[in-house]
């Protein structure tokens, strides 16, 4: 198995969600090795996203808005979204009131 980090400027993510997503999505699985997303997390203005290598990749990864105003609206948020098999991998915050989230959604 292998590791791979992938970074993103939270610059990237404000401007364009739907573009880095995308990106994501093709270093996953647009080529000959297929990676899954294991872990992301934030130092600044910098998303980091740490993929493990997988024999075939069966979800597709999208960056986008989330709630975040208190405990029980993230709640809320992870159990609609898992009712609909869409998993919640992290949360990068772009200011102080503004969060995106990375959702997991199986094939």
């Amino acid at each position: 198995m292998q590791l791979k980090i992938v970074k993103y400027s939270i610059d990237d993510l404000i401007v364009d969600p739907k573009e880095v997503s995308e990106n994501l999505n093709e270093i996953c699985s647009g080529r000959q090795l297929k990676w899954e997303v294991t872990g992301v997390c934030q130092k600044g203005d910098i998303a980091i996203v740490a993929l493990d290598q997988c024999s075939s990749l069966k979800c597709d990864y999208l960056f986008a808005p989330v709630d975040f105003t208190s405990i029980e609206t993230i709640e809320q948020e992870i159990q609609s979204h898992w009712q609909s098999e869409i998993y919640l991998m992290g949360i990068i915050s772009v200011t102080e009131d503004e969060h995106l989230a990375l959702y997991r959604r199986e094939r």
